[in-house]
């Protein structure tokens, strides 16, 4: 009987060894890859396009037109690893009316759509360019992510573009401190279904240094937005480090005007 509980002590002692050595381990692994896309040539490009209140029924029409002949083209010669093209839900003069977010494998795929803009600007058509007014590129970093399983294929997105007031990697260390922790939470109150966390590479005098893009599962769900911030950082309040971080006031960045889109379909 001794022999056994001391057999059952030793495991226990074993078992709680492997979680310390696991648990660090795991969370480095995580931290590494998302450190990893910083550390050659940027693997995202997001396009913003601009145009006016009377074109944007136009616009919508050939954005979708290049969605199936274009993209979809680039997508399957191995160009882009991925894409996805989204419409501003409004019409608004202080933002932008499309965005097309574009990924790739690596940096020498990210090159060879250097000479798709030889022929198609910013991916679009002939016709479609003369629709814009303004089209803005901003070679990024997807450096946070996640989603839930079975997202819904028709969510309400928003996009929130951010002026950062410090390092990219003080930024990083806030936003997983203090960001991630309410994004988690989201999605667990059921409302969420996919966010992603952008920085821009190359900042200086662009429109914005990071931008969030959070996919909620539904109007009603982007409805209960402000009831379920409330709630989740109620939550995290009893944890110290969270808490530390949102009572320090620290200036780290400032919100710019955030946009409502629809995703055009991909196949």
């Amino acid at each position: 009987m001794v022999v056994m509980k001391n057999n059952l002590l030793r495991f226990s002692r074993l078992l709680r060894l492997a979680a310390v050595c696991v648990v660090p381990m795991l969370m480095a692994a995580s931290t590494v890859h998302a450190a990893d896309e910083t550390k050659g040539g940027p693997l995202s490009l997001i396009i913003t396009y601009h145009s006016t209140p009377a074109n944007r029924v136009a616009l919508r029409e050939e954005m979708e037109k290049s969605r199936k002949g274009l993209f979809q083209h680039w997508k399957e010669q191995g160009i882009l690893k991925d894409y996805r093209l989204l419409f501003n839900r409004y019409v608004d003069s202080g933002s932008w009316d499309a965005m097309a977010l574009l990924t790739f494998s690596n940096p020498a795929d990210a090159e060879r759509w250097n000479k798709v803009e030889q022929a198609n600007p910013a991916g679009l058509s002939k016709k479609a360019l003369a629709l814009t007014t303004a089209i803005d590129t901003a070679p990024a970093d997807l450096v946070r992510n996640n989603a839930v399983a079975n997202a819904p294929l028709h969510p309400t997105l928003m996009v929130i573009p951010y002026e950062t007031m410090v390092s990219a990697d003080e930024y990083l260390k806030y936003a997983d401190g203090y960001v991630i922790p309410q994004f988690e939470g989201w999605i667990q109150e059921g409302v969420l279904s996919r966010y992603g966390i952008y920085v821009n590479r190359y900042a200086a005098g662009r429109p914005w240094s990071t931008m969030v893009i959070l996919e909620y599962k539904n109007d009603a769900a982007l409805g209960a937005r402000e009831a379920v911030v409330a709630k989740v950082r109620a939550r995290l309040k009893e944890n110290p480090e969270w808490k530390a971080i949102s009572d320090s006031k620290k200036n780290v960045r400032a919100e710019k005007l955030a946009v409502i889109a629809d995703s055009l379909m991909t196949p």
